[in-house]
């Protein structure tokens, strides 16, 4: 039945304009369908009720003297909407009308800075949503006539035996005086203190949540602990705002949602650390499905920056670029920045750009979760339980996720890693198989330079999709093409790293670079240089040394490069008890009692045992298992490891003098990785090291 144009439902008198239902404070989001059913639709609080709530919300465990000031914009506000004609909104159908009950929120990452927001773009009138069909304007009434019995179901004290018609009288009452509103806001908000306080400390028990809950069974020992202690420590730890954060997330969803998407919602609204912690978790153990989907949903499921800040960021004093045009939605969102599409005037000419800037207040977040994950991998580290099944130390870990995230912070940084990717992966080569073959670009966007510290970094507007999604077309008549084009780029990074200037990208991931398949050529552009850097030439002969090490199965060699490339004064191990750890490893390997380590692994092996290792060296670390990730995804045989190992004979020269001639390796132990074979392309016998070396074929180093 429609309804009159101009009258108002109680139960939207009720709860917008007052403070109704501060007492709902429940939980969090989820999709949902077109209802035939109120609940089918989920329940979900208007725009003015979430932000009645919100303002509750923001008072909670304030100040008498802030929750007075809180107060106060409430009641402006609301009473200013209450003095607005009420609005009468045509829908088609009953989606249209649940996506305008709930309204545009800011969702700027603060629950303050959103309420800021809202307030600056004024007061909206309140609106009675019609449908000239039958068939919507039943849902609609029925859904709010459901709605208002499932809030009512959760609110506590006197205000639940009240019925509607006495709320929307005592609302007219007191609306009509500031100090009626005021003291209605301060009875309610007292009342839901309770309520509020039980609710926020949900949070501090969310580890216990997921123990008991059949994610548990899910997990191995060592998930199992991690988890609990994890979840539970950390969101117990996290400050006000932050909480307020994730509960501010849960109004503006369903707030029937079942356990497991309140879970979700709480990850994605942890700090950048938690997330990028979560995600190396995902990749590297083994977690059930269900933890599996939440760990690894973290990629896709960053939110946005409000359109209100972008504006605040384009309009600082720093940041004067020229821009004819600046599309809204985000080209892409990050963990810790985001990107536009733009068109910018430089030098008398338009360019299309792509704009990224650092994401406003993440800087706070970082150093927050830094805290409370050193707090809590200290807690872990001690657990003879967590020790017990094998785990790694977790401290080290949690330290280098930091370093790279603060890393990432410095977009100065990041411009100057990207204008050297310039120099070192601009390249061109040939791909061939048996029914297709094509020219093979790879590029690196060129940087517009802007006004001196500018928070925003300008660079060229590339096309192209991901790799899956551009080549699927092509899978009939090139069924091998992501394989080709995924080992090509990862011999680039690879000759770069070790037989070049040391320049590595340590997040080239399938979101990191955009593939434009046409019949002149296949470009690949490689974007995103926030984590990377370049490694010395000492660093490039230790990581030989370790590479020989780890293949002679020689702990002198794997024990030495390891302790030089620490940073001593941090080292939490001596070097002597280091080798005899080394040693002892080593023998464990040799009778088959432990299983054989790649570099990697024996890099958290020696990380575990007190040795700190310099950023740059964990970061390519990192960098090198993503890769060795995008080559197994691709359905490729090759490693980063095999690539080298490959490298190094069309090196042989290079590698001699690093490891012979530097590191004093034994002619003993050279043959013993290939060097007989390519002592007689040199022409020498060994010992001997007065060579003439030209074209070379070597069977030695990572063989």
């Amino acid at each position: 039945m429609a309804r009159a144009p101009g009258a108002v439902p109680a139960g939207l008198l009720v709860m917008s304009r007052y403070f109704g239902f501060l007492l709902i404070f429940v939980l969090v989001i989820s999709s949902w369908a077109q209802a035939t059913s109120p609940e089918k639709a989920g329940l979900h609080l208007s725009f003015e009720e979430r932000l009645a709530l919100s303002y509750a919300l923001l008072s909670h465990g304030e100040t008498p003297e802030a929750k007075d000031a809180i107060l106060k914009r409430a009641s402006n506000y609301l009473k200013a909407t209450y003095n607005m004609p009420v609005q009468t909104v045509e829908v088609r159908n009953f989606k249209e009308f649940l996506n305008l009950y709930k309204g545009a929120w800011p969702s700027t990452h603060s629950l303050a800075l959103d309420l800021e927001s809202i307030e600056a773009r004024g007061p909206k009138p309140m609106r009675v949503f019609t449908s000239s069909s039958v068939r919507v304007q039943k849902q609609i009434d029925l859904y709010q006539e459901w709605k208002q019995a499932e809030l009512l179901k959760m609110m506590d004290g006197d205000l639940k035996n009240l019925n509607p018609e006495q709320l929307v009288a005592q609302a007219q009452a007191v609306l009509q005086t500031e100090s009626g509103r005021l003291e209605m806001g301060k009875t309610l908000m007292q009342a839901s203190e309770g309520l509020l306080s039980t609710k926020m400390a949900e949070l501090d028990h969310v580890g216990e949540k997921i123990a008991q809950s059949n994610l548990a069974a899910q997990q191995d020992a060592t998930m199992k602990i991690f988890l609990q202690t994890m979840f539970t420590e950390y969101f117990a730890r996290l400050s006000p705002a932050s909480k307020k954060l994730i509960v501010s997330s849960y109004l503006g969803g369903d707030l029937h949602i079942p356990e497991m998407k309140k879970f979700e919602l709480m990850v994605q609204n942890s700090g950048p650390q938690l997330q990028k912690l979560l995600q190396v978790v995902a990749r590297q153990a083994d977690l059930g499905p269900e933890m599996l989907e939440v760990f690894k949903g973290l990629e896709n499921s960053v939110r946005p920056v409000a359109w209100e800040q972008v504006e605040k960021i384009l309009k600082g004093k720093n940041n004067k670029f020229d821009f004819t045009y600046f599309e809204r939605k985000p080209l892409g969102v990050g963990t810790m920045a985001q990107v536009h599409r733009a068109k910018v005037m430089i030098d008398g000419q338009r360019h299309d750009v792509v704009v990224r800037f650092i994401k406003p207040g993440i800087g706070a977040r970082v150093e927050e979760d830094k805290r409370i994950l050193q707090e809590v991998a200290q807690i872990l580290d001690s657990n003879e339980e967590f020790r017990k099944t094998g785990a790694p130390k977790l401290s080290p870990v949690v330290q280098d996720i930091t370093d790279t995230v603060v890393a990432e912070l410095n977009q100065a940084d990041t411009v100057l890693r990207q204008k050297l990717a310039s120099t070192r992966y601009e390249k061109a080569s040939f791909l061939k198989s048996a029914q297709y073959k094509n020219e093979l670009h790879f590029h690196v966007p060129k940087i517009y330079e802007g006004p001196k510290g500018s928070d925003l970094m300008v660079q060229e507007l590339v096309i192209g999709k991901k790799l899956d999604k551009e080549i699927a077309p092509y899978k009939d008549i090139a069924p091998d093409m992501k394989k080709l084009i995924v080992e090509e780029m990862a011999r680039i990074w690879s000759h770069e790293v070790m037989f070049g200037g040391g320049f590595y990208h340590s997040d080239l991931h399938q979101g990191n670079f955009m593939i434009q398949v046409t019949e002149p050529k296949i470009v690949v552009n490689i974007l995103d240089y926030g984590m990377g850097g370049v490694i010395s030439k000492e660093m490039q002969r230790q990581v030989m040394l370790l590479g020989a090490g780890t293949e002679l199965l020689n702990e002198e060699m794997v024990a030495r490069a390891f302790w030089k490339l620490s940073d001593k004064s941090k080292n939490t191990i001596t070097e002597s008890y280091f080798h005899q750890l080394i040693a002892a490893k080593m023998h464990n390997i040799r009778i088959g009692y432990d299983e054989s380590l790649s570099m990697e692994k024996w890099t958290a092996f020696a990380m575990d045992l007190g040795v700190r290792l310099p950023y740059e060296f964990v970061s390519l670390n990192r960098g090198l298992v993503i890769v060795n990730k995008l080559l197994a995804d691709a359905g490729s045989n090759l490693t980063v490891t095999e690539l080298m190992k490959n490298m190094a004979k069309q090196n042989p020269q290079v590698v001699y003098r690093a490891l012979v001639l530097e590191e004093k390796m034994s002619h003993k132990d050279l043959i013993k990785l290939g060097w007989a074979e390519a002592k007689k392309t040199l022409g020498f016998k060994v010992p001997e090291v007065a060579v003439k070396v030209q074209a070379v074929r070597c069977e030695m180093v990572f063989n």
